[in-house]
């Protein structure tokens, strides 16, 4: 697929949760604002990064929302995210779209692997456009995890991935020390965003020095 995920946004339906405007930023002639649950929009961080907090609340939480505006203020349409998210603008651009970040907070308060995903994307009239790598099946949507074994930097043209796994051989079992480190580059290229990856036994966890740029492929 040459193009980015295009994703249409679903009209506003009568009967809405209670929901409050939490973050809204300007994407050229349009606006596009984070909406949370009311309970979690009067907090300063949003419940962001509470590790599952977002499962704990009775009634459970509504599902945050990220809505588009015109520019007259008029509401175009919205899209239903997780409960727990948090927007922001990133320093790059899409043909002069300024490219946003959606990240969603689905922690465990455990394990290696378990953070919060991060999507970016661009706005436009049709709806939210979303990174997808060419090449990478549509139907299984892009995300960069932060976690302790896995994490991500922006950079001039896109966004560096680390993570680490184990090194399970091809016969026999995982001994239990081996790991494997993923270097990846997703880059924007005028439209498509490009994905490379190499690796090569190691070991990094998510809690000092991110790995330096020239170990990343470009």
């Amino acid at each position: 697929m040459r193009w980015p995920l295009l994703l249409s946004l679903l009209p506003l339906a009568a009967g809405a949760a209670d929901l409050k405007q939490r973050q809204c930023f300007p994407a050229q002639e349009l606006r596009v604002c984070l909406w949370q649950d009311a309970r979690l929009a009067a907090r300063k961080d949003g419940g962001f990064g509470g590790g599952g907090e977002g499962d704990v609340w009775k009634p459970a939480l509504a599902q945050s929302e990220l809505r588009i505006y015109d520019s007259q203020g008029g509401q175009l349409s919205r899209l239903r995210v997780g409960r727990v998210s948090k927007l922001e603008r990133t320093r790059l651009s899409d043909g002069g779209k300024p490219v946003f970040l959606l990240q969603e907070d689905h922690s465990a308060g455990f394990g290696s692997y378990s953070g919060v995903e991060a999507r970016p994307f661009t706005v436009g009239g049709r709806g939210i456009r979303f990174a997808q790598p060419e090449g990478r099946d549509p139907a299984q949507p892009f995300a960069m995890a932060n976690a302790l074994k896995s994490g991500w930097k922006e950079v001039r043209d896109g966004f560096l991935l680390a993570s680490c796994a184990p090194d399970f051989p091809a016969k026999g079992e995982w001994d239990g020390e081996t790991f494997r480190v993923s270097y990846r580059r997703l880059m924007l290229q005028d439209g498509p965003w490009r994905l490379t990856e190499r690796s090569e036994r190691g070991f990094w966890e998510n809690e000092g020095d991110f790995p330096a740029e020239r170990l990343f492929p470009k």
